[in-house]
This record gives C-alpha cells, structure tokens and sequence, in this order.
C-alpha cells in the first residue's frame, strides 16, 4: 500500500516522465507517434494545485473511477498475450 507522499511524488514523477518523452533530446529514439501521444497526455495532466479542485468536483471521482476500469482490464486482457 502506498503513503500519500508516494502517491504525490508518483504523480509529480510521470508528469516529469512525460515531460522528457516529449523533448527529442531528452531520451533519444522515441517514435514521433509516442512523442505527440505523450504531448496529449502531459496537456491535461494535473499540477499539485489542481488536486484539491479535482476531488471537490461532483462526478470527477467516479469518472475517474470508470477510466481506471477500463484500462485495468485492458492491462490484465494484454499480459495474458
């Protein structure tokens, strides 16, 4: 199980990972398609300070909730392969 604090610091963490996907002199031979899939991701990826907004909003949490779902089974579907 995992503290809070690590919860906060892996969110920060593959924010700063995206970030790096997105820059080519960053980490060097990345697909152009992975780079921009990367862009999209980071666009909308929350800050620290939007966290508090995000857990106050009706229907965010379960929204989220939902997403995860879908891609937890589509996890579980792709390491059976």
């Amino acid at each position: 199980m995992s503290t809070p604090l690590e919860q906060a610091r892996a969110i920060a963490m593959a924010r700063h990972f995206l970030s790096e996907l997105c820059v080519s002199s960053k980490i060097k031979r990345i697909p152009r398609d992975i780079r921009i899939e990367a862009r999209a991701r980071l666009k909308h990826m929350p800050m620290s300070w939007d966290l508090e907004r995000i857990v106050a909003e009706p229907g965010a949490l379960e929204n989220m909730a939902k997403i995860e779902e879908h891609y937890r089974q589509v996890f579980w579907e792709d390491t059976k392969r």
